[in-house]
């Protein structure tokens, strides 16, 4: 789920930590977004655990099929949230793992082996309706990993790749529209030993996603949109600090750029919103937007303008920002409750980013969200913003901020 600047250009690296003027603020629960794990304005950060179905070939036997079973893809990331068109974008700091079924581990009960060599030399992420529109990773970075320990009855783990991340790219967005990553498929030879019996059994499973997850699902769409812009974005040194994603789910941070009117100016803030999101819903069933948190993000350029214009501390109070659903009603939901979420009053360092958690313990109540009956998937994207701002204890005055353009989508959920 979930950098660039506010332009549709490059992703900007804006700040490197979290401003020592968030002293002043509220303790942070563990349900609440941390500020160290805020990426960049314009960053979509995410972990997904996606369902796969695995055909069983044996090559002795001129690859003829024995089983089809379940496994799982886990991959983390970090892409765009914006386009613009034709520009070229990476999935950048990518780490994850293949899960194949436990039935290679014990050769379906017949036969206890306890090491296997693994070679995964194709797996496909595409980019929809980009240039190109798939890439093998496996063109990119060993995907072999030798000598796994087996445990009997349990399943065989391919790191993805064994150690360090892969950027997988550069895809050429094209020149409208929205593009989305999916996983489209593997190989993977498994050579499976019994040091005991002196055996090795060597297997080919053909990978692709379950039909429970829409059987090619969207790991995250991006939308294309303003001016052409040639300058690759390829985010790096961005926080990747997500526990493993519920299967069929993505646990995500996008942090959407906004614009925001405030006393007759414009200024550049970021929202940041996390949740866990189903990759799929059922049709008849509904989308929930589960452990939802937000922050606001001041980029060192605004703080920078404010204490130019004489500002020297931040308060005040957020009471709009609106999620936005293709395909599902309701269409348009304000996550901000009744009363708003404060700033805590806040001192204004030069050149050093504000992150104020929203709320700063507990979480956000987003959806569920119902298909319609026609809909092919669910589509969350966030809209306007508002707040009433103070600065040095003043009288507030209300900030107003336009949706993101291009759209800033939280998940693009398969309908099955």
């Amino acid at each position: 789920m979930f950098h660039r600047p506010f332009r549709r250009g490059r992703a900007g690296s804006l700040v490197a930590g979290v401003a020592t003027a968030l002293a002043l603020a509220a303790p942070i629960s563990a349900s609440a977004i941390a500020p160290a794990d805020v990426p960049d304005i314009g960053a979509d950060t995410g972990r997904f655990t996606l369902p796969i179905t695995c055909d069983i070939k044996v090559p002795a036997l001129g690859n003829l099929q024995v089983l089809q079973l379940p496994g799982t893809v886990d991959i983390q990331g970090i892409a765009p949230v914006q386009l613009a068109p034709g520009q070229p974008f990476y999935l950048s700091q990518g780490a994850g793992a293949l899960t194949l079924p436990a039935w290679l581990s014990t050769l379906g009960g017949l036969v206890t082996v306890d090491r296997a060599d693994a070679v995964v030399d194709q797996l496909y992420i595409g980019a929809t309706r980009s240039t190109p529109s798939s890439i093998n990773l496996s063109t990119l970075t060993d995907l072999t990993v030798k000598d796994i320990p087996l445990v009997p009855g349990k399943p065989i783990v391919v790191g993805l790749p064994k150690t360090g991340t892969f950027n997988v790219g550069p895809y050429t967005a094209p020149q409208d529209g929205r593009t989305a990553l999916k996983f489209e498929g593997a190989r993977a030879t498994v050579t499976v030993r019994s040091r005991a019996l002196g055996l090795a059994i060597k297997v080919r499973a053909y990978c692709k996603a379950a039909a429970s997850a829409g059987g090619g699902a969207s790991l995250l769409a991006i939308a294309v949109g303003g001016p052409p812009n040639s300058t690759p974005i390829n985010i790096q040194n961005n926080p990747l600090n997500f526990a493993k994603a519920p299967y069929n789910a993505l646990i995500g941070i996008v942090n959407a750029p906004f614009t925001c009117s405030y006393t007759g100016n414009t200024y550049n803030v970021g929202v940041a919103v996390q949740g866990t999101i189903p990759l799929a819903v059922k049709r008849g069933r509904t989308l929930p937007v589960l452990k939802a948190s937000g922050a606001l993000t001041v980029p060192k350029e605004t703080v920078n303008q404010w204490l130019d214009e004489g500002k020297t501390e931040l308060g005040g109070t957020v009471t709009k920002l609106e999620l936005v659903s293709e395909g599902a009603t309701p269409a348009v939901t304000n996550v901000i409750p009744a009363g708003g979420i404060p700033i805590p009053p806040t001192t204004l360092v030069r050149d050093q980013k504000l992150i104020v958690p929203l709320p700063a313990t507990g979480t956000l109540t987003a959806g569920p969200f119902a298909p319609t009956a026609t809909a092919s998937a669910v589509i969350l994207k966030l809209g306007t913003a508002a707040a009433n701002l103070t600065f040095d204890g003043g009288t507030a005055s209300a900030a107003t901020c336009d949706a993101p353009f291009p759209d800033s989508i939280l998940v693009d959920a398969a309908v099955t």
